[in-house]
């Protein structure tokens, strides 16, 4: 059997790389060879018993809200890995799942109790239950790779998550947030069908949340949901913590840290690149 990589991408806004345009140079346009995605078009859909793989592009690789040709990091990786193999690397062929919509977390379409429900678009138009679509998707992978005769080797199921519960109280959190992603991840695990690696993706937006609430309100609950993913990665097995502070360029001098937009809240298209290519980087490392 054919070995490929396996690269999941889930969450909210930072995960669409909500609001960063590639450049003209950047965008996959032709359908790349040893990269491949799920075209929103014939995937995203509770009725669907097959997936459609098709060589990725930048755009329509999303199966939740409707934002193209973003420096997401699926998008930043696709482009990354192609170039490694055209450049005579050795690599093999990767296969991307990306499914992520803007402004909602574990409390609201991302809600594991959320019963099924998918109206396409934008976001702000758009209507998704995001749990049970992508559930639905990660228990076609096994049957698809199967059937083409094909080794699935799981680079990880990446979070990019928990900007929605931040608004929250800490006292509406407790117990019951760290219960739903519990149920989030063992669930795509069962999927899937194996323990693939969990990446939960630190948030780094302290001024932001001090700006938005003086209280600290926000801010007590932005550390209490990273307390709660070092806390799940010291419970779950094969869990890790993606901390992008330690980017070269990270400032702490700066209020966007070198590394956010000017919202405060969103990623920089250069700070998404430099995490694909630690994600790719730290695949080559275990492979050797």
């Amino acid at each position: 059997m054919k070995r490929v990589a396996v690269f999941m991408l889930f969450g909210q806004s930072n995960a669409v790389g909500h609001g960063t345009c590639l450049e003209e140079k950047d965008k996959i346009k032709e359908p790349l060879k040893n990269v491949f995605g799920l075209n929103r078009e014939p995937n995203q859909s509770f009725d669907t018993e097959k997936l459609k793989f098709t060589g990725y592009t930048s755009y329509g690789m999303n199966l939740a809200e409707t934002q193209d040709n973003t420096y997401s990091i699926a998008n930043c990786l696709a482009r990354r890995w192609q170039s490694d193999i055209d450049n005579g690397i050795d690599l093999p062929d990767l296969y991307i799942i990306h499914i992520a919509l803007g402004a909602q977390g574990v409390y609201g379409m991302w809600s594991p109790h959320r019963p099924k429900k998918l109206i396409p678009g934008v976001q702000g138009d758009c209507d998704i239950s995001m749990y049970p679509l992508t559930i639905h998707i990660l228990s076609l992978l096994k049957k698809h790779f199967e059937i083409n005769e094909l080794e699935p080797d799981y680079m990880g199921i990446h979070w990019r998550g928990g900007e929605q519960e931040t608004w929250q109280h800490t006292s509406n959190l407790e117990g019951r947030l760290k219960n739903d992603y519990l149920t989030i991840f063992n669930g795509m695990r069962e999927a899937i069908g194996c323990n693939a690696p969990i990446i939960l993706h630190r948030m780094p937006f302290v001024q932001v949340m001090k700006n938005a609430d003086p209280t600290g309100k926000c801010f007590d609950s932005m550390n209490y949901i990273n307390g709660l993913f070092s806390e799940l990665a010291n419970e779950m097995s094969n869990t890790t913590v993606f901390d992008v502070r330690s980017c070269p360029f990270y400032d702490e001098s700066t209020p966007d840290y070198n590394i956010l937009r000017c919202d405060l809240i969103h990623y920089q298209g250069k700070t998404n690149d430099w995490v694909a290519g630690e994600i790719l980087r730290d695949y080559k490392e275990r492979r050797k």
